[in-house]
Parts: C-alpha cells; sequence; structure tokens
C-alpha cells in the first residue's frame, strides 16, 4: 500500500513537473550579467556586480551581486514608486533616477539602458553609446557632458560597461 502511495505521488510530482516545463515563456524581459561603472576622476567610487535587470522603464526591479553572488543592492520601481534594498536597510524614493543615484553614486539614464539591451539605437543627450559588440552582448556606455548630477557632482568621462548573457 505504501508503494502505490509513493509511486502516486513520485507520478503526480512528475505530473506537476511536466506542465511547469510546457508553460510559455514569461513575456517580461529579463538580462542577467556584468555591470561596471567607471568615474576616472572618483576612482574609489567605481564598482563592478553581477546584476539581474527585469522589466521595463516603468516597472521592474535591478539586483547587484558581488562576486560571492551576494545581494548588494535590491531596487524595484513602478509608477510613482521606487524602493532600495540595501545594508539591511529599506530606502523609498520619488523617482528611479533619484534610486539609482542614491544606491550607484551616479545618475544612469534607465529608459535607455532597457532601449540599448533591446538593440535599439537610442540616442541620449550628453551620453555616447558604443553598439560596436552589441552582438557579442556587450555595450559601452561614456557619459560626454559635465552636467551635474542631483547630488551637484559633475560626471562627464563616466563609463558604463554592461555585458550579459544570452536571453
Amino acid at each position: 500500500m505504501k508503494r502505490r502511495a509513493c509511486a502516486a505521488a513520485i507520478a503526480a510530482a512528475g505530473l506537476m513537473a511536466g506542465c511547469a516545463w510546457l508553460r510559455p515563456p514569461s513575456k517580461t524581459a529579463f538580462w542577467q550579467g556584468r555591470i561596471a561603472i567607471k568615474d576616472p576622476r572618483d576612482p574609489q567610487n567605481n564598482m563592478s556586480a553581477s546584476f539581474e535587470l527585469q522589466g521595463n522603464a516603468s516597472s521592474g526591479s535591478l539586483g547587484l551581486f558581488n562576486m560571492l553572488g551576494l545581494t548588494l543592492a535590491s531596487m524595484r520601481w513602478s509608477e510613482g514608486f521606487a524602493e532600495l534594498q540595501s545594508n539591511g536597510e529599506t530606502h523609498s524614493y520619488k523617482s528611479t533616477d533619484a534610486m539609482l543615484s542614491a544606491s550607484l553614486g551616479h545618475s544612469i539614464p534607465l529608459a535607455a539602458v532597457f532601449d540599448w539591451l533591446n538593440g535599439e539605437n537610442v540616442s541620449v543627450p550628453g551620453w555616447d553609446v558604443d553598439r560596436s559588440r552589441y552582438a557579442e552582448r556587450r555595450l559601452r556606455a561614456l557619459k560626454t557632458t559635465n552636467a551635474s548630477s542631483e547630488s551637484g557632482i559633475g560626471q562627464g568621462g563616466l563609463e558604463v560597461v554592461l555585458v550579459w548573457d544570452a536571453p
């Protein structure tokens, strides 16, 4: 009797796994890879991390991880909402720009990042994007202006490098 119950449980688990296998893929955009942010005027604020980016500029999430896979920061946003979790603390922001600036120490054009990852040739004033290695899933964006960020720090020369895995 126990053998039948065990066999039935295994069969049910197999069926459920089979259904999960046949489930259509999610329509939410998802990228994972590495990000490096380099500021030649402030080398102490340079960073490199693994990332997982999901969604779009209106609603999504971004996770940053150190080389051991531990979470450095977890960000999520939707219309009128942006939240950062880092170092055991949660902070809310009025915009994704403010959240990214607080977490990365730099202002990054998030909407353009999604477009660039999707292969769209989008221009952003003050940014020069090198798409020459897009087929290798590699982008380089260079901030060309000395416009001040919300923190009052000029960011000309700032470089953002994204390398991501195939979807």
